[in-house]
């Protein structure tokens, strides 16, 4: 599913449809009508450095959400170098030669150092005595430098709300909401970290990320069980890695690493710049342009990403651990353009999306051998991507038990396929799922980067909505046929210690 659903297409028409299921004629007119005033409002330009610019006037109220949104993410590393995305998003935050600091002319010479000592140990985890000693020297030194949090403090002085940033498999953005009067200290502050990040503090954010690592995964059960599955799901394409990347890789992980791959891929051609609020093209392009315009254009991004190939028969994993069982099955599936896609995704939603989905009917409700049960779609979209539906296991039964009953729902469900009320259901619950989310700018600002980005037009979410509100039952029944099938699923499950696994 592609997962960026078009705002004022979802505000009237799903709202409409919600208290009036059977209007469908009404949520169409409401769909073109909102269609209409956004394709209307929101303009596209393009940078003499080649940097994409989205501009969204919206609302009253004097605040904008900005958002820079680079295409690189997990899919893009390779062996070795899995999690340097994530880790270079950590430090987009420790400030520029400008912030962040008491004196750069000192602090660089420092951290030169400790780039010669990484090089020579191993990224510091074979160091000698005399290197630890030059280490810990030039840390101590630099922690009297160093003026921690002062990019996002700045920020908070001038009243901003929301800045965060996150990685996935295709995307690092960052974004925040500000008052109208602080749109040139943004414009500023944004080109200059994407122009002049400091490698500050690496060191001491590496140890950070991989303890968010052990926490989320290696603590975790079902993180855990999503990083097994998705190693056996797929076996060459990089969907395979973790975003936050292996242990051993990000331990290996050096400044000098992270200055290179920001070089390569944060790039004019490969990055847009959103902005949703309080905007006018006229005054606040000439603004963008001073600033964002003096990021070097650099070489275009080349992508060469191995091809998974064709899945030849199921693929199971499981996981013995002191946790309660859990089941994940996924199937193998195409991604958005793909017409596929959207039917695939109200398909799910039919199957597991409410308490009165068939899989949650016959597996927790008249089995009772789930507590919960889930869908998604990952993990990655770019590429052909997962279809997973999940299951908590409930005591005292097995994850074989659930897989039973799985099995049997998705077999009556490719004979019998979907009702025109389960249909229609699904659609309404689709749109509602996002419509809170969407309903910010910073939400808006992401969309239209975000798409931008991947499609090559601001707009991709919206023609994915047109394109779910078309499927038809007979669609269903097809995706269904042609897309669950054994050969081309992977199921993943925590079992408990001490059980033999069923098969």
């Amino acid at each position: 599913m592609l997962r960026r659903l078009a705002l004022f297409l979802l505000t009237t028409s799903l709202a409409l449809a919600a208290v009036a299921p059977g209007t469908a004629r009404a949520q169409s007119s409401a769909s073109t009508s909102a269609l209409s005033e956004m394709v209307s409002k929101v303009q596209v330009f393009t940078l003499k450095n080649g940097l994409t610019v989205i501009l969204y006037n919206r609302g009253e109220a004097p605040v904008f959400a900005g958002a820079v949104v680079v295409r690189v993410g997990g899919s893009d590393e390779v062996a070795g170098e899995t999690g340097i995305s994530h880790l270079f998003e950590h430090m987009a935050f420790k400030g520029t030669s400008d912030v962040g600091t008491n004196s750069y002319s000192r602090e660089r010479r420092l951290l030169a150092k400790l780039e010669e000592i990484a090089a020579e140990s191993r990224a510091g985890q074979e160091m000698t005595p005399e290197q630890k000693k030059e280490w810990d020297e030039a840390h101590e030194e630099l922690r009297k430098l160093w003026i921690p949090d002062d990019f996002t403090r700045r920020y908070d002085k001038r009243g901003a709300t929301g800045q965060n940033a996150t990685t996935d498999k295709e995307f690092t953005k960052y974004f925040v909401n500000l008052p109208r009067s602080a749109f040139e200290f943004w414009c500023r502050m944004e080109s200059d970290r994407l122009i002049d990040p400091v490698m500050r503090q690496f060191y001491q954010e590496r140890d950070v990320v991989l303890e968010e690592r052990r926490m989320r995964f290696e603590d975790d059960p079902g993180g855990r069980l999503y990083e097994l599955l998705l190693g056996v799901a797929y076996q060459r394409h990089p969907y395979r890695a973790p975003v936050i990347g292996y242990e051993q890789d990000i331990r290996s992980l050096t400044a000098t690493q992270l200055e290179a791959f920001r070089k390569k891929y944060y790039v004019p051609s490969n990055m847009v710049v959103s902005i949703v609020g309080k905007v006018d093209a006229e005054r606040d392009l000439p603004v963008i342009e001073e600033y964002f315009g003096r990021i070097p254009a650099g070489p275009p991004v080349a992508r060469d990403i191995l091809s998974e190939g064709p899945q030849e028969g199921e693929r199971r994993v499981s996981i013995r651990m002191a946790a309660s069982p859990e089941v994940i099955v996924a199937y193998r599936k195409p991604n958005y353009p793909d017409p596929d896609d959207a039917p695939i995704s109200v398909m799910a939603e039919i199957l597991a999306g409410s308490k009165v989905s068939p899989l949650y009917t016959e597996l927790v409700k008249r089995r009772q051998v789930a507590t919960a049960v889930s869908n998604d779609e990952g993990p990655g979209t770019a590429y052909p991507n997962l279809l997973m539906f999940g299951a908590s296991v409930k005591a005292p039964h097995s994850a074989a038990d659930v897989l039973n009953a799985f099995d049997s729902v998705v077999k009556r469900f490719k004979r019998t396929g979907a009702s025109a009320a389960q249909l229609e259901m699904a659609k309404r619950s689709i749109g509602m799922a996002y419509l809170g989310h969407l309903q910010s700018n910073e939400s808006l600002a992401l969309d239209f980067a975000s798409s931008q980005l991947e499609y090559g037009t601001w707009k991709a979410s919206v023609d994915w909505y047109d394109a779910m509100s078309k499927v038809t039952v007979a669609d269903i029944s097809r995706v269904a046929n042609k897309y669950l099938t054994d050969d081309s699923r992977t199921v993943a499950t925590i079992e408990p210690e001490n059980q033999e696994v069923s098969r």
